[in-house]
């Protein structure tokens, strides 16, 4: 037995050895080594209250992510996703230079060998001094509400927090504000808000490295309904003895309020008196419309006031106020154009003569122009001219600034033919236009 297991004892070897390298060759064939490259892999930062408790903060400047290069058999790395590894950087390790060596793992377990390599890759910080402050939360809003609602009181939950923060960020923060979205809400809502920081410019700082004593921001959104109401002006008492009142004008004729449902419908107008009693010149007076509404009642628009002008005028005179539309243009060449320097000026027009006939006179009755003749390209004051009844005079000289212009080269409008003036036609006196 001993002698057949001796005999040929060195082909046998030979034999084996081949059979394993052949085994070794087939293995390799099927199930070969490779390598692959992972890229971007993040990296988790450790002991990070080594610094924060030395009052500091850090700042990574490069090596948040690693890329590592794995070597296996193909048939364990060709499974291999980012999320299997594992980056870390302590900073209980940190270095004089502010950088700290980064080390990989595989999360995944594996019974072949398999080689990573990531370059001796580090992580470089810069330090900070950590500076902390409080700051009021201010509230914006974008979006809108449904048709006939208004934002009411808006209430933000702490409204006040404590930043902390590198030293050269904390120098650009000018607040802390939330954001409220309206989605066409028509009641009440409670909504929970990330605080975001501002520079005085109104731009987005950041919030990396920036520590908030509350991450989030609950606000508290009033919605109330709106409705327009009209103005009523009521004068009191009578002009002095050979006085009377023209015409009584107010801005705004109607306001826009808010309030609850029940508030809005106690509330149908405002109301205002204004004495004119002896007055011998116009009376103007501005209201505060807050002090003609109720406590739960509040003005929409911007105007917080209602200005009132009682006309004013002595018996035997009768004024008018004349829009630009209520002036005629005469001898106006046909490649010329004209303006008015303000299209919303009214001018004062002040008439002498018998009450009798001041009583029945009209704006109609004008018969208000300006005549263009001889005027420049550019701009011009000229006299408003009138075709008055008989007996009727101008008290006052009225005066309108146009601008005309040409398509054609620059130069004075040429003179018309002269035409014979009505007889009726008013010698204005010159005084000093009155514009209102």
């Amino acid at each position: 037995m001993k002698k057949k297991i001796t005999s040929n004892l060195m082909l046998k070897i030979i034999s084996v050895i081949v059979a394993f390298l052949f085994w070794l060759v087939i293995i390799n064939m099927l199930d070969p080594l490779t390598s692959r490259t992972f890229v971007g892999i993040p990296v988790k930062v450790l002991n990070e209250n080594v610094i924060t408790s030395a009052h500091q903060v850090y700042e990574i400047e490069s090596g948040d992510k690693v890329n590592v290069t794995v070597r296996g058999k193909r048939s364990f790395v060709e499974t291999l996703l980012n999320s299997d590894f594992e980056a870390t950087a302590d900073m209980s390790d940190l270095s004089k230079v502010n950088a700290v060596n980064i080390k990989v793992g595989l999360k995944k377990s594996t019974n072949n060998n398999v080689e990573l390599d990531w370059g001796n890759a580090v992580m470089k910080v810069k330090l900070e001094k950590r500076v902390s402050q409080n700051f009021q939360v201010k509230v914006e809003h974008e979006g809108s509400l449904s048709e006939n609602y208004v934002l009411g009181e808006i209430i933000a939950k702490p409204n006040i927090v404590e930043v902390s923060c590198g030293e050269s960020k904390f120098k650009k923060i000018d607040h802390v504000g939330v954001i409220v979205s309206l989605n066409g809400e028509s009641e009440d809502f409670e909504r929970k808000y990330s605080p975001i920081l501002y520079d005085k410019d109104g731009d987005i700082i950041s919030s990396k490295n920036v520590t908030f004593s509350n991450d989030t921001i609950t606000v508290s959104t009033t919605v109330l309904q709106m409705k327009e109401i009209p103005v009523h002006v009521e004068t009191v008492g009578s002009p002095a003895s050979g006085y009377r009142l023209r015409q009584t004008d107010f801005m705004p004729e109607n306001v826009r309020v808010s309030g609850s449902p029940d508030a809005l419908k106690a509330v149908d107008s405002i109301k205002i008196q204004i004495n004119i009693r002896g007055a011998k010149k116009d009376v103007e007076r501005e209201f505060l419309i807050a002090d003609y509404l109720p406590s739960n009642i509040s003005v929409v628009d911007d105007t917080e006031t209602i200005s009132i002008r009682c006309e004013i005028e002595e018996n035997g005179t009768k004024s008018f106020l004349l829009s630009s539309t209520d002036i005629a243009v005469k001898n106006l060449p046909a490649n010329y154009t004209i303006e008015y320097s303000d299209e919303t000026l009214r001018y004062s027009a002040v008439f002498t003569g018998r009450d009798s006939v001041l009583k029945n006179l009209e704006l109609s009755d004008l018969g208000a122009f300006i005549d263009l003749a001889g005027m420049s390209p550019g701009e011009n004051v000229v006299n408003v001219e009138f075709t008055l009844p008989a007996g009727v005079k101008l008290r006052k000289t009225v005066e309108v600034t146009v601008i005309l212009r040409s398509e054609g080269s620059g130069g004075a409008i040429p003179a018309p033919t002269p035409s014979p003036t009505p007889e009726a036609t008013a010698t204005p006196e010159p005084e000093t236009q009155v514009q209102e």
